[in-house]
């Protein structure tokens, strides 16, 4: 893994064998903030202090926790979240990022980093709490192969690698399992808004729509389970 600085001046990694980063590399601050924290609705409801629960898939550096964790820790608001990571980075890596990219939050940095070395040491699964407001569930396992529990999730962070890379995790059979996961007001957020996935969102249950990218991502897209599916 290489470190990259983003036009933004915050920092992703960069995976060689992918030719992939984690994050844009046009700004992986900005995006983590519109395209996940807004877009899902989450920044709203944490700043209306209402409690959220919200599945992650692609944990990477742990960076959209860290900013969603911040801004419930702020607003004195309970956050469960739940991710899925299959090819974890070392504490040590994601702890370069998160250090960079969120000044002022040492103590949360750290506690995402342990976690990752948890998961990287071989543990399956580890639940751990910071603060008595913030759970983080992160789950070391294929999410193709994964179902959570129906009614579940108030938003959904789609943050996995490309359809190139990762194509199952885009396909209408993995998103019929977040379809089923969500609550019916839920929000699912991402990055991609390519036909096919488009498509695939259709056929599994959910209406979507295009909004405005940030610097460098022309459109994003969010999807919610179609009335009387969900």
């Amino acid at each position: 893994m290489q470190l990259l600085k983003t036009d933004d001046g915050s920092l992703t990694l960069f995976d060689p064998l992918h030719q992939e980063s984690y994050h844009s590399k046009f700004g992986a601050r900005s995006e983590s903030d519109q395209v996940y924290l807004r877009n899902s609705g989450v920044h709203q409801r944490l700043s209306s202090q209402t409690d959220t629960s919200i599945l992650e898939i692609g944990f990477g550096t742990g960076f959209n926790f860290v900013q969603t964790a911040c801004h419930a820790l702020a607003n004195h608001c309970t956050l469960h979240y739940t991710a899925c990571e299959n090819f974890p980075v070392s504490g040590h890596t994601a702890l370069q990022v998160l250090s960079h990219n969120v000044p002022g939050a040492d103590k949360l940095c750290r506690f995402t980093a342990d976690t990752l070395d948890q998961i990287s040491s071989g543990e399956q699964f580890v639940s751990n709490s910071f603060d008595d407001l913030i759970t983080l569930n992160l789950q070391r396992v294929d999410a193709a192969c994964h179902t959570w529990l129906d009614d579940t999730f108030d938003a959904i962070y789609l943050d996995a690698f490309s359809t190139k890379n990762n194509p199952t995790l885009w396909q209408a059979d993995f998103l019929k399992k977040l379809q089923s996961a969500a609550r019916p007001d839920a929000i699912l957020a991402t990055y991609c808004v390519n036909g096919k996935f488009r498509s695939a969102l259709s056929e599994a249950g959910f209406e979507y729509r295009k909004l405005p990218g940030p610097a460098g991502k022309r459109e994003v897209l969010i999807a919610t389970p179609a009335p009387g599916l969900a």
